[in-house]
């Protein structure tokens, strides 16, 4: 078994898991569509074009992937132990939809109801083609249920736990390169370049068996939050030029078969003036409040609210502009969402940022973000980097 990534075992659990929903459900078999949910069930992961691709999950017979004929080979050398149908081409002479639905009746798919993820393949990259419930309409009944990975994915197993948590460890180490080597008169670019490869190569040179997905697994930068522009949340790269007296807002993590973790600082060049200090001073209070309100069986709105509460106290709430946090795995955001208008339950297993911000326009954006795990008793934050403003200046 690689340790850096989900075990067939746990795939076989969670095709278990989907099959004995189909049955409750009284469905003949249910398909996915959804490049997520075919990796999270399987673990195949391809790279989504136009081409039409789907899972297969029959009750009472074995699954088989329906995908395009440059898939075939990638299919046989990484999960063999699934079947395949194969179409050629799309959209070509005869649309890989209408093949689809051939093949289901060849296998006496369409003999019983059939669960879908969505009522047709994944649109994307130019894919357009007849909806499969329409296709479908004549032959068998069909039943939506589109957030059903959405739902078990939610609370995280054990390897997932550790997949994340590495990814955590490396997210750290590329922060630590970022914060090193910024310094007045350098771009954003250019180092943040340097320590996402610094941290890849450390990450591949320890990890024995890891495999990337992608060129640079451990990453670090600011997404453009630098300066004035700290203040737009979701900024985007400036290639800007570091200057003394400067917020910066930063981002860094890691990915591990899949599976992210979120770390978050706000920084500064040069010593703060009381102004920065005073922002930075009421976002960590808030941050801390928000810590203290993740236990299991409380609910999501809780840790808004307490972000919010200390915000609110300190004469700063009309400097919001997001809530506290959200749930984080396969994807950067992920439901369940830290907001005042969530009421879902916090249970072992989840994991969540925690990202109160305050920005004012033209002045500066503050904000820190870390990963928690929900855990039987309380809460285990995994990205231990400093979060004190001594520790955070340049």
């Amino acid at each position: 078994m690689n340790k850096y990534t989900i075990s067939k075992e746990n795939h076989l659990k969670r095709i278990e898991r989907i099959i004995n929903f189909a049955e409750d459900k009284e469905l003949g078999s249910m398909v996915f569509f959804s490049p997520l949910s075919i990796y999270y069930l399987t673990g195949y992961h391809f790279i989504a074009t136009e081409r039409p691709i789907a899972f297969v999950l029959p009750v009472s017979d074995e699954p088989w992937f329906y995908v395009p004929r440059l898939e075939q080979e990638h299919l046989i050398e990484k999960i063999p132990w699934v079947e395949r149908e194969i179409y050629f081409e799309f959209p070509d002479m005869k649309h890989p939809a209408k093949i689809f639905i051939e093949r289901l009746e060849e296998r006496k798919v369409t003999k019983k109801k059939i669960g879908m993820e969505a009522p047709s393949f994944s649109s994307y990259w130019g894919y357009s083609g007849p909806k499969l419930t329409e296709l479908l309409e004549s032959k068998v009944e069909t039943e939506l249920h589109s957030t059903l990975i959405q739902e078990i994915r939610k609370i995280k197993d054990e390897e997932e736990l550790r997949l994340i948590k590495i990814s955590a460890k490396y997210g750290d180490l590329a922060h630590r390169f970022l914060q090193e080597y910024t310094a007045e008169g350098k771009n954003e670019v250019e180092v943040s370049l340097k320590a996402c490869i610094d941290a890849s190569k450390k990450m591949l040179d320890d990890l024995e068996g890891f495999i990337p997905r992608g060129l640079l697994p451990a990453s670090a930068g600011y997404r453009g939050q630098i300066g004035e522009w700290s203040a737009i949340p979701h900024s985007v790269i400036e290639k800007t030029v570091f200057k003394k007296g400067d917020v910066l807002v930063t981002g860094a993590g890691a990915n591990v078969s899949g599976y992210h973790s979120e770390l978050e600082r706000t920084m500064f060049i040069g010593e703060p003036n009381e102004k920065q200090r005073r922002y930075f001073d009421v976002m960590k209070k808030a941050q801390d409040a928000a810590l203290e309100a993740f236990k299991p069986h409380v609910p999501c709105s809780e840790v808004d609210k307490a972000a919010i509460k200390v915000i609110k106290e300190a004469g700063l709430k009309h400097l919001t502009q997001h809530h506290t946090g959200h749930a984080i795995g396969m994807e950067g955001h992920e439901a369940p969402f830290l907001d005042i208008g969530v009421d879902e339950i916090m249970l072992p297993g989840m994991v969540f940022t925690c990202e109160p911000g305050i920005y004012e326009y033209k002045f500066g954006g503050f904000r820190h973000s870390d990963t928690v795990i929900i855990t039987e008793d309380g809460n285990e934050r995994i990205t231990p980097y400093p979060r004190d403003l001594e520790n955070l200046i340049i």
